[in-house]
């Protein structure tokens, strides 16, 4: 079948491809008809129930419009004014952490990584069982660990929203520029040492084979746990019941980050590259391989207008799993889910569920804004099924459904992991530019013990 390409928001199935610098000049029909002001102003103005919802997809250009209008929808559907909050990525738990402490948080809030454990075991969040579990065959009808990712102690605090692992992206392109077979991307750690070294022989110096993210923030951690497990170190294991053992100076671990140093000093990686500026390198021609989220498609289609389309993308990347230390082993990556939760200070419980269930079962939201923003729907049903089946049936989508997902697993997270977070990406810093790798992370293990001790 033929890749499809993203519906245009909020008018049901297009006829033919539909480029997303259209979609992102788009206005919406019917009820959603304006800017986020003129949006939201749908919702009644007087004596109006209020619920607070805190998001990052409001601050950022790509979903803020569509966000916008889906939450329009629900305030005009239930006569309530709805407070949207945007908060950038990178300052939701802080924000949400003060808010919580201030005594005015968010009724629903967007969560990834961490963040339901550090709220949720702060007693900041509400269990959500009961209202999951009100709904006949709602957890069964999930991918393996989307509701694992949202529980803490046997509790659960976040709802799916979007399932997003990092998978392993090729560039079709920059593997032909360098001799390479464009079908055959590497299986095995040592397929990809030698792919990228010739990658690096044939690319011009201002390319580079592979993308890993050695920023300072915690994010960098989230796409590096793929690497240390393959490698086979395992430097944070948590028993489910909050316990977690530590060691980062295991060989794997070792192997791992001696891999990245070497990658760095082999000039096949960025020096010092978050994952933004990587995904716009990608985009570019100028990475070969990264592990990435499906929403990948979305940002090459809006950094650059020559893959504005699901088949574009298609035609010059292709996705797989992470490749394995040897034949016998099993690819994994780490549970990247953004999902939804409640305050436990929230006034109206019944509403901010509401609200939660709005977001990802609503045909108008999904059609636009979940499909169009990438990700795959938290319903698995969903990405199958007659109605949406279709924008997902390109083969990127569908190996990320097939075989990346199935390949996820999650962190070792609970309250203290953001704070351990922050020693571990400085240790990653520190070892990508130079410092003896044993040496460091034996201390970064007295760093993160010292971190669950006290």
């Amino acid at each position: 079948m033929a890749a499809e390409s993203r519906p245009h928001p909020w008018e049901g199935l297009t006829s033919g491809p539909f480029s997303r610098r259209a979609f992102m000049r788009a206005t919406a029909l019917g009820m959603a008809t304006a800017s986020m002001a003129g949006a939201l102003s749908l919702a009644p103005a007087a004596a109006a129930e209020t619920i607070k919802f805190a998001n990052w997809a409001s601050a950022e250009s790509a979903t803020k419009d569509n966000i916008d209008k889906a939450l329009a929808i629900f305030a005009q559907q239930n006569s309530v004014k709805i407070d949207n909050i945007p908060i950038p990525f990178d300052q939701v738990l802080q924000q949400l952490t003060t808010m919580t402490n201030g005594g005015n948080p968010p009724d629903v809030m967007q969560l990834s990584g961490n963040w339901p454990y550090a709220l949720g075991g702060a007693g900041a969040l509400a269990p959500l069982d009961k209202f999951a579990d009100s709904i006949p065959g709602y957890r069964e009808d999930a991918f393996p660990n989307s509701f694992q990712v949202g529980t803490y102690k046997g509790v659960l605090y976040a709802a799916p929203w979007t399932i997003t692992p990092h998978g392993f992206w090729w560039a079709k392109d920059l593997m032909t520029q360098a001799g390479l077979d464009p079908t055959k991307p590497p299986k095995t750690i040592d397929d990809l040492n030698q792919q990228m070294d010739v990658l690096r022989a044939k690319l011009p110096a201002d390319s580079y084979p592979i993308g890993i993210d050695i920023s300072k923030t915690e994010y960098a951690l989230v796409g590096f746990w793929p690497w240390i497990w393959t490698f086979g170190g395992n430097p944070m294991v948590d028993d489910g019941k909050g316990n977690v053992t530590i060691n980062w100076a295991d060989d794997g671990t070792v192997a791992a980050f001696q891999w990245l140093q070497d990658l760095v000093k082999k000039k096949l990686t960025p020096p010092d590259q978050a994952i933004k500026a990587e995904r716009e390198l990608m985009a570019n021609g100028k990475i070969a391989f990264k592990l990435d989220g499906p929403y990948l498609t979305g940002i090459f289609g809006n950094t650059n207008p020559k893959l504005a389309t699901n088949a574009e993308v298609n035609q010059h990347f292709g996705v797989t799993t992470t490749p394995v230390l040897s034949a016998s082993n099993k690819p994994v990556t780490a549970a990247d889910i953004h999902n939804l939760g409640m305050s436990a200070q929230a006034k109206d419980k019944d509403l901010a569920w509401k609200l939660i269930r709005f977001l990802t079962t609503n045909d108008q939201v999904i059609r636009g804004f979940l499909i169009p923003q990438g990700g795959m729907l938290p319903i698995k049903s969903y990405n199958t099924n007659a109605e949406y089946g279709k924008f997902y049936a390109d083969p990127i989508n569908q190996a990320f459904i097939n075989d990346v997902i199935p390949t996820m697993r999650p962190p070792a997270y609970g309250p203290l992991y953001d704070t351990a977070a922050t020693f571990v990406v400085t240790a990653l810093q520190e070892i990508a530019g130079g410092t003896d790798v044993k040496t460091r992370l034996k201390r970064l293990d007295d760093e993160v013990k010292t971190v669950y001790s006290s």
